[in-house]
């Protein structure tokens, strides 16, 4: 919490020394705030906060690559492909070990990326289950959710 009021301080002060309110100046400030955070980590203590804001920009650039590929995946679905050889499954996807927040945030970004939905959150949070417009293979379909979206929410929330 430090650092964040840190960074905030220090983007603030930029934007006061710059003169001007826009909004390209206070991200400017942050930024400047951020580095100095990360030149500075040993003395600071800001370790976590650059580990996870680091985490949460990559993040945002899993999750961008993510939705464009499933997107495109969509497109060649639904224009080159019969609805015959479609296989969409109900299939489960363990969530046990993640935090209430982290199994929210994971199965919004499964609905928010086209060809997938979470139906349901089991009772007792130990499983989700995932409508996928075509899975001829699910536990390929758990493999990519592991490798990308779970460990991109890991990599900021713990």
């Amino acid at each position: 919490m430090k650092s964040v009021l840190i960074n905030v301080a220090v983007a603030i002060i930029w934007m006061l020394l710059q003169g001007s309110a826009a909004p390209v100046v206070l991200l400017t400030g942050w930024v400047v705030g951020f580095v100095l955070l990360a030149l500075f980590q040993p003395i600071l203590g800001s370790g976590d906060y650059v580990r996870r804001a680091i985490g949460f920009g990559a993040f945002l650039l899993l999750f961008a690559w993510a939705f464009a590929l499933s997107c495109w995946q969509l497109v060649v679905v639904s224009l080159f492909r019969s609805v015959r050889s479609l296989r969409p499954r109900l299939i489960t996807y363990d969530v046990r070990g993640l935090t209430q927040t982290e199994v929210l945030l994971l199965s919004h970004c499964i609905s928010l990326t086209p060809g997938t939905t979470t139906v349901d959150v089991a009772a007792d949070r130990s499983h989700l289950l995932l409508h996928v417009l075509d899975a001829p293979d699910p536990e390929a379909v758990r493999l990519e959710i592991d490798r990308t979206l779970r460990r991109g929410i890991l990599s900021f929330t713990r």
